[in-house]
């Protein structure tokens, strides 16, 4: 079987199941409906102004705006009107202490939660604020406390309704939710292709590894994605549970190194992971006993995934050298195109403390598990094909080509098969049925002709088998021109079997010259309930076929 065919239905699947995702996604996202039913959305960017010395500076948003010597920046606003009342005002940026007034009304100041965030946690955080139901002439005012003299980038605010500020939002993290969907497809894939292959009698883990590594990262980035911070009901208990996801996602992929390189060394994953778990009960210690938030130690984290990374493609490297398998360099190829995107979010984040770092490292993890992924289910595609090519060679060893019965290999195997459960049968019946002269029959009319009557035979004792209406039978070609029916609890007796057969015999033979049989047959019980011996049981069926006139 060719390997496009054999997974034909599970990539249909797989693209069945994303077609699925994304058309439900883009029904949230494009609801039918008018404008005015959704709600106007628009960019609040016109009419801001900064007060400096009394005098007003007109400002444009987006723009740098400078810090005064306090590290302080106010924006002023008086272009609201009564049409964005009850309206929701969305600000980005809340990493620099943000604060919205309109008037001397507080509407919105930023405060950590029970888990404390860093900036680059707070720079995809959107400030979303309930404009006030009366408006009036007030003056709208946003400031941010900064270093002194500091630049600034201030993003331009939305105003809409709240589906609409919502959708508009979701679209802006339409690529990390598209990765978080492909993990999640490929997760499913994963345990699909894991059953599969062990419905096949191929047990391979490391499908099962990959699982649990894509439903890890898949928890780690949802709960890290602004939207839940924004949205989530428990956001803090997320925050905690994507900071446990995250420092224990890369031990499923230590055990797939495990599987993977040779026993010798299998000791250095096991050294990381051990690594990993006491780094995550380490932080936990820090943070529930001495109050230590986890952002104050997540360097240990990036460390530890760091270093992780670069001695696993050591270690694969190595290996790749000693054994030279295709398999450890494709495992090879993926840890650098992790290492790479690593190494580029870690600068993302800690030089440049830029918040979408993890989309970096998001797609990078996309792209190493595409790449193990395919590389196991070709190898997985050739074990099964070997598997499958193997059973046919088995079937082939167990069948009689001429007449496609069962032959005398199998007929011995399923009389040990008998043999070790006959205490919990009630009776098992040994029909011999053999074809009179049939050398005769090779000799006088030729070869082809012997053949045909064995043909004949067969398909007489198969048909008689239906005829019989026994669950348990089993026809067998034990020689040349001998066969063997075992009937396992048998509610016929042989006289029975035997009419039949005969009489199936004479409609396969019609006008032509009729065959005759002889037919042989002993019960594996005795009367008084008691078992032969398996020699004896066969012995006596012989005899009786010997005897047969």
């Amino acid at each position: 079987m060719k390997k496009g065919k054999k997974w034909k239905k599970i990539e249909a699947f797989c693209i069945l199941l994303i077609v699925t995702l994304l058309l439900i996604f883009v029904r949230i996202l494009y609801q039918p409906g008018t404008e005015s039913e959704r709600g106007e959305l628009y960019t609040f960017s016109n009419g801001w102004y900064q007060l400096k010395d009394g005098k007003k500076t007109e400002l444009k948003l987006p723009c740098f705006v400078t810090a005064d010597k306090d590290g302080q920046i106010i924006l002023y606003n008086d272009m609201l009107s009564e049409a964005d009342k009850g309206k929701i005002l969305s600000i980005r940026g809340i990493q620099d202490q943000l604060e919205v007034c309109i008037g001397d009304r507080l509407l919105y100041q930023y405060k950590d939660n029970r888990f404390e965030k860093n900036r680059q946690m707070k720079g995809k955080i959107w400030a979303d604020i309930s404009l006030p139901e009366k408006i009036g002439q007030k003056v709208l005012s946003i400031s941010y406390e900064t270093k002194k003299n500091a630049r600034l980038y201030v993003y331009a605010p939305m105003i809409g309704e709240f589906c609409s500020v919502f959708r508009q939002h979701l679209l802006g993290s339409i690529f990390s939710i598209l990765v978080v969907l492909g993990m999640i497809g490929l997760g499913l894939v994963s345990v699909i292709v894991f059953f599969y292959t062990r419905y096949r009698q191929i047990v391979e883990k490391r499908f099962l590894n990959v699982a649990l590594f894509l439903l890890l990262c898949s928890l780690w980035c949802i709960l890290d994605s602004g939207i839940y911070q924004m949205y989530g009901s428990q956001s803090a208990a997320g925050t905690l549970v994507s900071f446990y996801a995250f420092m224990t996602m890369s031990v499923p992929m230590l055990l797939f190194i495990q599987n993977t390189v040779s026993e010798s060394v299998r000791w250095i994953p096991q050294v990381w992971i051990f690594l990993l778990y006491a780094n995550a009960v380490l932080q936990g210690f820090l943070y529930f006993l001495f109050r230590i938030p986890f952002i104050d130690t997540l360097f240990i984290t990036h460390l530890l995934l760091f270093t992780g990374v670069v001695s696993m493609i050591l270690l694969l490297w190595k290996e790749y050298r000693k054994t030279q398998e295709k398999e450890v360099n494709l495992c090879l190829k993926a840890f650098g195109v992790l290492g790479i995107s690593g190494v580029i979010a870690l600068v993302l984040y800690w030089v440049l403390s830029i918040y979408w770092y993890e989309s970096i490292f998001q797609f990078g993890i996309l792209l190493y598990i595409a790449v193990l992924f395919w590389g196991l289910l070709c190898k997985v595609s050739n074990n099964i094909q070997f598997c499958l090519e193997q059973e046919v060679y088995r079937r082939m060893s167990l069948e009689d080509r001429m007449t496609d019965m069962k032959n005398r290999k199998s007929f011995e195997m399923y009389l040990e098969e008998i043999q070790e459960g006959a205490i919990l049968l009630e009776n098992v019946l040994l029909l011999f049925v053999k074809i009179a002269e049939l050398k005769k029959i090779n000799d006088m009319s030729g070869r082809q002709m012997g053949d045909e009557t064995v043909i004949r035979t067969a398909r007489s004792i198969q048909s008689a088998e239906r005829s019989v209406l026994e669950q348990q039978a089993v026809s067998f070609r034990v020689d040349g021109g001998e066969f063997a029916i075992i009937v396992k609890n048998p509610q016929k007796t042989p006289e029975e079997w035997e009419h039949f057969i005969k009489e199936e015999m004479k409609e396969e033979c019609g006008n032509r010259q009729p065959v005759r049989l002889k037919f042989g047959y002993s019960y594996l019980r005795k009367k008084n309930g008691s078992l032969l011996s398996f020699s004896d049981w066969k012995q006596q069926a012989d005899d009786m076929l010997c005897s047969n006139k």
